[in-house]
């Protein structure tokens, strides 16, 4: 059906882009009168993360890489009939010297333009998402988002969002280090500095929630729900994430991969990422997290329509 006609009978389709540090993350979604349903997914690891926080800069082969994903992706949007696309840019792109080069190449091949956001500006956008997923009403929460190459921490109080502060301590970052007590360092290091935020913006006591996004965090729930036999993968409880972190720690890369069932790409980040909400957990005295299954692409959806829609019905 023609774009326009989409237009014309409410059935606009939309695309979101998130290009992270450790891969492209894409989602299209369907507005359906006042609400809007994720219809297609698109992941291709990338780690421009490998590059950029070794070197300062994207190596050719990871711009090639990355074109052709971006062409990929524009040609499951015209397989959609995408009427409008808005991609974003995070960590990686926002330290890499050549990023502008890059974005110029894509923009030339696809027609889409890539905007390199700031990390006050991901983290509203991440609160946006979580607000739709897990009740925030009178409710203060930390919002921990876990990327390949920043960690964004969010408070919100009552919806709104008191402060945010992008940490650069992120899964491909964490992977330089070579053993698990180099790893436990460097996590105490940021953590404190984490903490020292936190505690600036608000009482610990006065917390009601923790809340984790980003896939890392997602891959955290389904292993809850899969590997434990747990109801649902959108909490876990903090004794079940240091079992997790005893268990994997112990593993091998090919176990992680069999028994698992992670992706090539998800088995090495993996540890980090548990080990890092295992941390804070611990300093903020939270019990248990919540796991919604949105973040930064559901976050850039939502800021593309022009009205809060009733619900976003995700895609399992």
């Amino acid at each position: 059906m023609p774009s326009y006609l989409n237009k014309v009978l409410n059935l606009e389709t939309l695309a979101a882009i998130d290009l992270g540090s450790n891969a492209l993350r894409a989602v299209i979604a369907r507005k359906r009168g006042n609400e809007i349903e994720v219809i297609k997914s698109f992941r291709e690891p990338l780690r421009l993360g490998e590059d950029v926080f070794n070197t300062g800069s994207i190596s050719p082969e990871k711009m090639k890489m990355t074109e052709e994903a971006f062409i990929k992706l524009f040609h499951l949007f015209t397989e959609y009939n995408v009427t409008d696309t808005r991609a974003m840019a995070t960590s990686a792109m926002r330290e890499s010297k050549n990023g502008e080069i890059l974005a110029r190449k894509i923009a030339h091949s696809t027609g889409i333009e890539i905007e390199t956001i700031k990390g006050d500006v991901e983290a509203q956008l991440i609160c946006n998402a979580v607000k739709g997923q897990v009740n925030l009403k009178k409710k203060a929460a930390v919002l921990m988002d876990i990327g390949g190459g920043s960690t964004e921490i969010t408070i919100v109080k009552n919806e709104q969002v008191l402060a945010a502060h992008s940490f650069s301590v992120g899964t491909v970052r964490l992977l330089s280090y070579k053993n698990k007590e180099e790893l436990e360092e460097k996590i105490s290091e940021e953590l404190a500095k984490i903490m020292s935020f936190i505690k600036d913006h608000i009482k610990l006591k006065d917390l009601d929630l923790m809340i984790g996004t980003g896939g890392n965090l997602r891959r955290i729930g389904k292993i809850r729900k899969k590997t434990l036999g747990k109801a649902t993968s959108q909490i876990a409880m903090f004794d079940e994430i240091k079992h997790m972190e005893e268990t994997i720690s112990s593993m091998s890369y090919v176990d992680r991969i069999r028994r698992l069932e992670l992706d090539q790409n998800r088995a090495d980040v993996i540890l980090p990422a548990i080990m890092l909400t295992l941390h804070l957990m611990k300093e903020l005295k939270m019990d248990k997290i919540h796991l919604p299954k949105v973040g930064l692409k559901e976050g850039i959806i939502l800021s593309m329509l022009s009205f809060i829609p009733k619900r976003l019905i995700l895609k399992d």
